[in-house]
């Protein structure tokens, strides 16, 4: 039997997540979709996700919390298993609320994917799903030929420091088969074992997890756990191109307090997703991919950084002062804060650098900006400032045709 049947097999056996409608609503939808327009959707012209794709949907309950985020969305939600669409099609029915879902039987390994779905989507997500596919190089094409040219992927899938790859490693000094799940009071107990030691290690706990869960992430006949790199390669393979990492943000916080950031010009967020991954690999990447290229400022030459324009994101608030009198060299302190990241930070900034952010609508070149800032900013002072910002996914930077279009818009 082929291992794609054989997965088939496991999820058939056991939906994932299991479906309980009652639950649903206790059950949060973890994904930030300010994050993916941030960082994804940098250079989208159109703000409003239209058309979302949900590839590998289990149950239905990512695709009923997705619904209740984006309530005017086209979501179409694909899964291979005939009884999870069942479950999944079966709770629907129960609430009016999570009407208007396409929910889909497919195979995301299938070619013919994208003509069955229609492709055109602002976004696609792929939570846990693709570590577990044999053929990833035919879903990484399928996605490339379904995103318009300005969407984003956002892909959940193991690391290379899951706690799987232990586990799979350690249970069979205990008699246990990793292609063979049998839930038993034995195995949980070895588990809470493994947990007393992986955890130590700052590695998730997986011994209260439900036979879902274990017969899949931690049992099965395929648990492809790989580094940032080697995901970031069968993404390019289809045309993909590595945007973001989830966790690079939080790390790059950390090099800020140190004030280290300024050694990384002028590496790309995407270049330093995978300086940040070599020095701290993940358990589980939360990743976002674009269509197109990445388009990083040009940080070293001035002239041409000066003729891009800034424009504030969605992923924090920003609580700028009001303009005081003209000591534009003055610092004063506010805070910025995301709730999608969890991070809130006191800042103390400069009042000629609260002035680019107060005019940070992405109409204005940045040169056209200064022009009525009556101080001589030094240019090594305002581009770290200005990578600090971009890393953290404050600001974005617009290429010169970029902010024509947005100031014509």
């Amino acid at each position: 039997m082929k291992i794609a049947d054989r997965v088939r097999q496991i999820y058939e056996r056991r939906p994932y997540p299991f479906g309980n409608y009652k639950a649903l609503k206790r059950r949060s939808w973890s994904l930030s979709l300010e994050w993916i327009d941030a960082i994804g959707r940098a250079g989208a012209r159109d703000g409003a996700l239209a058309r979302v794709l949900l590839a590998g949907c289990g149950d239905g309950t990512e695709a009923f919390n997705l619904r209740r985020r984006l309530p005017r969305a086209e979501i179409v939600a694909v899964d291979f298993s005939a009884r999870s669409i069942a479950v999944a099609r079966r709770l629907q029915r129960r609430s009016t609320e999570t009407r208007g879902i396409r929910f889909v039987e497919a195979d995301l390994t299938d070619l013919r994917l994208p003509s069955r779905l229609g492709g055109a989507f602002d976004l696609i997500i792929c939570h846990g799903v693709l570590s577990y596919i044999p053929k990833t190089e035919n879903v990484m094409k399928n996605f490339a030929r379904c995103l318009k040219p300005g969407g984003a992927l956002y892909l959940g899938v193991n690391g290379s420091r899951h706690v799987n790859t232990r586990l799979r490693r350690a249970l069979p000094a205990f008699g246990y088969d990793m292609n063979v799940f049998q839930d038993s009071a034995r195995l949980r107990g070895l588990l809470k074992m493994c947990d007393t030691v992986t955890s130590a290690d700052g590695l998730a706990r997986v011994s209260a997890h439900g036979p879902e869960f274990l017969a899949s992430d931690v049992f099965g006949v395929l648990n492809r756990s790989l580094d940032l790199s080697k995901w970031a390669l069968h993404a390019r393979r289809a045309g993909l191109h590595l945007a973001g990492n989830w966790a690079s943000t939080r790390l790059f916080r950390r090099l800020v307090e140190s004030d280290s950031h300024p050694l990384l010009v002028p590496r790309s967020r995407a270049q330093v997703c995978d300086l940040l991954e070599r020095l701290s690999p993940s358990q589980f990447h939360r990743l976002l991919f674009s269509a197109k290229a990445e388009s990083n400022p040009p940080w070293e030459e001035r002239r041409a950084l000066l003729k891009w324009s800034l424009a504030l994101t969605r992923l924090y608030r920003v609580g700028l002062p009001r303009a005081r009198g003209k000591v534009l060299d003055r610092v004063r302190k506010f805070t910025i804060a995301s709730v999608a990241l969890n991070l809130s930070m006191q800042w103390c900034m400069p009042e000629w650098e609260l002035e680019l952010l107060r005019r940070g609508d992405g109409t204005r070149s940045l040169s056209s900006v200064l022009r009525r800032i009556p101080l001589g900013v030094p240019f090594p002072e305002l581009r770290n400032q200005l990578y600090l910002l971009y890393q953290l996914g404050v600001i974005n930077l617009l290429p010169p045709a970029a902010g024509a279009r947005a100031s014509g818009s």
